[in-house]
């Protein structure tokens, strides 16, 4: 039994070694009593038994069998001694202290060096109070795998490019060029490519392709010095020169990026009824581009606008620098001296009257066609310019001394010398402001689109860039001007009513309707004012949902707005049989109107904004072909027996209302048409960096005023408000 037992321990202790409990080393140098101890003990864990052995049970030596090596970690132990074959399988021996660890080597032990386990015990301590030494230790560590899975160190960055970082880091005096020198910042912080401009030796021949485009941009309608391109003087190579000079050049490219696409100034500076959105490229994708490219003036070239009308302006343009004698088409030549003035009303800034054009015609200004009878900005400018040249108070009203002083008391070539400047300059200006309108408009105008002009008072659908139709057009009085804008048209109405609108339910409607109020009743009681215009005019009044009388409303005492007033379909309704629906925040439309006979007026500014449309049965049975395939017979039906009748479009058509003074056509011939809302000298004094000059005022009454007087107008001009829809 307690041979068994012996073997047992042996074999354990063996196993305890070839596991790394314990080294070969100190396992042989164990003396008896420690090798009797670990004999019981390996007996108890051996054979489960629960009582100790007898403690005169004879000293057992240690087998002296070899028990199996752990598996060499290292080619040189592998090489020192092969792995003996695997022992039988025994149950190992746990022990809850290490034995201490001999620095003897035994002779008898060759393997004690090549026995090293994969990973050291953990130390424990000697009785003396040492740390346990394994041969393991003196090893060293293998490389974790967070050590082996380091990324590689980043590439060297270019000097220039990390001048370029260094720079763009220093803090921005003023607001100009912040959100580009931002693109630029991120541009250059991701770049791991040399300089985009700049090399060893100058410029880069993508650099100089750029240059090359900007310095061209006077021939598009820009202004070339409004870009800052950098220079290098010969042998100037320090990272420091280099830097700056990448940098101004980044920043000119995008600036020319973002005039090129309308961005030289905001639209509604111009005019709060300006509404478009402009097509602005994104700083990031254009300095992708550019970088992409080898021909980077090319990119930059194609951000102008691609439209036809664009482009011909363009070479309008171009032939007006040119050189020439008279580098204007024929259409925008001087006219010849006329007649002097003959004596008249005072002319001012608004006024319709034939004495205009023989005005235009002493002063050297352009004949708008169709408008050649309006006092406009462009005429009251040069009526300003000649008062001051000859000692006239310069109010750019046509008075009787201003008369006298065209007519004579100035020597003819004196006013020749002291006139306005040429008419070609002024073109020039012109179609400069005309050619930044386009920038304005969207890239894709549409397959299928209209298009109204306000200055022309016409009207066009294009397909496929070729006119399909045309007519005139009522637009905005000068007080109520119709905006410029871009909307889809979804719907087309036969036979509508009409919702009058809240401006000419103040303007219009209210003075009437308060005139005579008692002034001291209430909501639904008491009463006064003329009524009577409602009933000639067939206008309902609508609160709450419900239709009322009237003449149960003391007019003096609410809010007007808070009522509707809804005029029935019929010849008499002031939206005409049709009207075409855009939706957009500023009420407009285009519609019909009774008054047919204000359409041959060469100038047609009668309305409060929505635009009244010639031969409109015929725009809607051509967009409704084109919609839905339908013939004119089934249009007209609807015309003649249908009521606030609502078609909607299966594609919807965009509409762009525009504002062109200046067109130019397929033969170069270039037409000009009245600045009838001022925009042109806006435009032309924010291009060139100077102050606005004022917005138009109207001439006349204005309709605000009368209605705050509580002054109700003549029923003849009601009617005209009613009308100007």
């Amino acid at each position: 039994m307690l041979g068994r037992a012996a073997c047992a321990a042996a074999a354990a202790l063996g196993l305890a070694v070839a596991l790394g409990a314990v080294t070969p080393a100190t396992a042989q140098a164990t003396e008896p009593g420690a090798a009797s101890s670990a004999v019981h003990a390996s007996a108890e864990q051996g054979t489960d038994a629960t009582d100790a052995a007898p403690a005169d049970a004879p000293a057992v030596t240690p087998t002296t069998e070899k028990m199996p090596a752990p598996q060499p970690t290292s080619p040189s132990a592998a090489a020192a001694e092969p792995a003996p074959a695997s022992p039988p399988t025994a149950a190992p021996a746990t022990s809850t202290a290490a034995p201490a660890a001999s620095t003897q080597q035994p002779t008898g032990s060759t393997t004690a060096a090549a026995e090293k386990p994969a990973a050291p015990p953990p130390a424990a301590s000697s009785s003396a109070g040492q740390p346990a030494a394994s041969a393991a230790s003196e090893q060293p560590a293998a490389p974790t795998p967070a050590a082996a899975e380091q990324p590689p160190a980043p590439p060297p960055v270019d000097p220039v490019v990390a001048e370029v970082r260094r720079l763009l880091a220093q803090p921005l005096k003023g607001s100009s060029e912040r959100a580009d020198r931002a693109a630029l910042t991120a541009f250059y912080a991701a770049r791991t490519d040399p300089p985009l401009w700049v090399g060893s030796d100058g410029f880069t021949a993508r650099a100089r392709h750029a240059m090359a485009e900007i310095r061209r941009a006077d021939d598009w309608g820009l202004s070339a010095s409004a870009f800052e391109l950098p220079h290098l003087a010969q042998g100037e190579a320090s990272p420091a020169t280099l830097a700056a000079a990448e940098i101004k050049l980044g920043l000119a490219v995008l600036k020319y990026a973002r005039h090129a696409r309308g961005g030289r100034l905001d639209p509604a500076q111009i005019s709060k009824n300006i509404d478009v959105k402009l097509s602005l490229r994104d700083p990031k994708v254009v300095l992708e581009a550019v970088a992409a490219s080898e021909t980077p003036g090319n990119y930059l070239r194609d951000l102008n606008p691609k439209q036809e009308g664009f482009r011909r302006l363009r070479e309008a343009l171009l032939r007006a620098r040119g050189g020439h004698a008279d580098p204007r088409p024929a259409a925008m030549a001087r006219p010849a001296p006329a007649a002097a003035l003959p004596d008249g009303p005072t002319l001012r800034l608004g006024t319709d009257h034939p004495q205009v054009a023989m005005l235009r015609q002493r002063l050297g200004l352009p004949m708008p066609r169709g408008a050649e009878n309006i006092y406009d900005l462009q005429v009251q400018d040069a009526v300003r310019a000649f008062q001051e040249q000859n000692n006239i108070q310069p109010s750019g009203i046509l008075t009787p001394r201003t008369r006298a002083a065209l007519n004579g008391s100035v020597r003819p070539e004196a006013r020749a010398e002291r006139a306005p400047p040429a008419a070609g300059g002024a073109d020039v200006q012109r179609i400069i402001v005309n050619m930044e309108r386009w920038r304005w408009m969207p890239e894709h105008m549409g397959e299928l689109y209209i298009q109204d002009n306000l200055p022309e008072f016409m009207t066009r659908v294009v397909k496929k860039g070729q006119v399909i139709h045309s007519a005139r057009i009522v637009v905005g009085k000068v007080d109520t001007p119709t905006a410029v804008f871009s909307a889809n048209m979804r719907t087309i109405v036969f036979n509508p009513e009409w919702n009058v609108p809240d401006s000419i339910k103040v303007k219009e409607l209210a003075p009437y309707l308060s005139s005579g109020s008692s002034g001291g009743g209430f909501l639904f009681f008491g009463g006064g004012g003329d009524t009577s215009i409602l009933d000639r005019q067939r206008l309902r009044v609508v609160y709450n949902g419900r239709t009322i009388s009237p003449s149960s409303v003391d007019w003096g005492q609410v809010d007007v707005r808070r009522f509707s007033f809804v005029q029935s379909a019929g010849p008499h309704n002031v939206l005409g049989v049709v009207k075409f629906m855009f939706p957009n925040r500023h009420d407009i439309y285009m519609h019909d109107t009774p008054q047919r006979e204000l359409l041959d007026r060469p100038v047609r500014l009668f309305s409060h904004g929505c635009m009244r449309v010639q031969n409109p049965e015929r725009l809607a049975e051509l967009l409704l072909a084109e919609d839905k395939g339908w013939p004119a017979e089934h249009v007209r039906g609807l015309l003649s027996q249908s009521y606030n009748a609502e078609v909607p479009l299966a594609r919807e058509i965009p509409v762009h209302v525009t504002y062109f003074t200046m067109v130019a056509g397929e033969g170069g011939q270039v037409s000009t048409f009245s600045d009838i809302y001022g925009y042109d000298s806006r435009m032309a004094a924010a291009l060139g960096g100077r102050p606005l000059p004022p917005e138009v005022i109207p001439s006349g009454d204005d309709p605000v005023r009368d209605a705050r007087r509580g002054r109700p107008r003549k029923e003849a001009d009601f009617f005209s408000g009613l009308f100007g829809n």
